[in-house]
């Protein structure tokens, strides 16, 4: 219990005579005192603030001088709009000033429950963030009044740099789509995909069977002169070819024991210098873009990506022999020499033609069809 509570337990006349002569102690203190509107209920009368702290507080109105010096619970009640915040307090009330009805209360905890929603409150409206407006507290509106007062040419420039970025962003967005709508037409006018099997091969010479029958002897390392596979045909005979030079033998040369028909490929064989070459198979869209100018990407399975075009010498006999729908065997020759270790690898071929060659490809060549005109 505390002194002040004891006070309480005293005979009136003691509690008098024992409080005369001590003078009131200051209210608030070296604390801030904030002005807002609340009301104190003392007694069940309400008074009307008009100082609050968070040790103390002072109110307005005529209190019966009984109550002078007393410990109290006493109510403080903040008003807002549509509902009221009440924080009971034990108070020990002062006379304050008589002659002008002001009276004092002094917070007997000020660490109490209450201190907590009570510093709340103070620190809102100290930060703005409440205000005060006939009686009630209300929420401040700082931005809308921070935005009124800026000056007219500030927000004029904010504006202007706000619309800048918006229509950059539009504008950003815009070249994006149109971008993207330009590659996918591009990719579907001037880009063909070569869907046959494409493979590295040697610029050599196919050896093939001249009669039918099983290979008997196959020896893809043989030299000049040497023989490089026999054939015991179906009368038992054995026919055998030799080496026409010391050539290096591409891989997928057959094997021994296999059977043969007549014209049948044994092994392709080349010059140990010969150049890597890529044995591909176009559409007829395919080889219009190439005879027009077009060159082929190849794609290697390591990574390696180069360029090749259309062997020239070909060009002829591939425009007489062209039907449509018809898959046409093309020798396409690399820009940049390859390896023989490649040769035999599959790999992927696709058709870029230039835009300007490929509209004019439709004015001076309509394929095969004209080859008679």
């Amino acid at each position: 219990m505390t002194e002040a509570h004891a006070e309480l337990d005293k005979p009136k006349a003691a509690r008098s005579a024992s409080s005369a002569p001590l003078t009131e102690p200051p209210v608030h203190g070296e604390h801030p005192v904030i002005r807002l509107p609340f009301n104190v209920v003392i007694n069940g009368r309400s008074f009307q603030g008009h100082a609050l702290s968070i040790v103390g507080a002072e109110a307005t109105g005529l209190i019966d001088p009984q109550l002078h010096g007393r410990v109290q619970l006493v109510t403080l009640v903040f008003n807002f709009p549509g509902y009221a915040i009440s924080l009971p307090v034990d108070a020990a009330i002062g006379a304050g000033a008589p002659e002008s009805g002001t009276v004092t209360l002094r917070f007997l905890e000020p660490t109490g429950p209450h201190l907590p929603q009570l510093r709340y409150i103070l620190n809102a409206f100290v930060g703005g963030d409440l205000i005060g407006v006939d009686g009630l507290i209300r929420t401040g509106e700082k931005p809308e009044k921070l935005r009124s007062e800026q000056p007219r040419a500030q927000r004029s420039a904010s504006h202007g740099i706000m619309t800048g970025i918006r229509w950059g962003a539009f504008a950003g967005l815009g070249l994006l789509l149109v971008g993207f709508v330009g590659v996918k037409l591009y990719e579907r006018l001037f880009v063909l995909p070569v869907t046959g099997l494409s493979t590295v091969t040697l610029d050599g010479m196919d050896m093939r069977a001249i009669s039918p029958g099983q290979l008997d002897f196959v020896n893809p390392a043989a030299g000049k002169g040497e023989i490089a596979f026999a054939i015991r045909t179906t009368s038992g005979e054995v026919l055998a070819v030799s080496m026409p030079c010391d050539c290096v033998v591409a891989p997928g040369a057959a094997q021994s024991g296999a059977t043969v028909l007549a014209g049948d490929t044994v092994m392709t064989v080349a010059p140990k210098d010969a150049p890597v070459l890529i044995s591909s198979k176009v559409d007829g869209n395919g080889l219009r873009a190439l005879a027009s100018g077009a060159h082929a990407e190849v794609h290697l399975p390591n990574g390696t990506v180069t360029t090749a075009s259309l062997d020239s010498r070909q060009l002829p006999g591939l425009l007489r022999s062209a039907t449509d729908g018809a898959a046409i065997p093309v020798t396409l020759v690399p820009a940049t020499a390859l390896e023989q270790s490649n040769v035999g690898t599959p790999v992927d071929v696709v058709i870029k033609s230039d835009p300007l060659a490929a509209v004019g490809r439709f004015f001076s060549f309509n394929g095969p069809a004209n080859e008679g005109h």
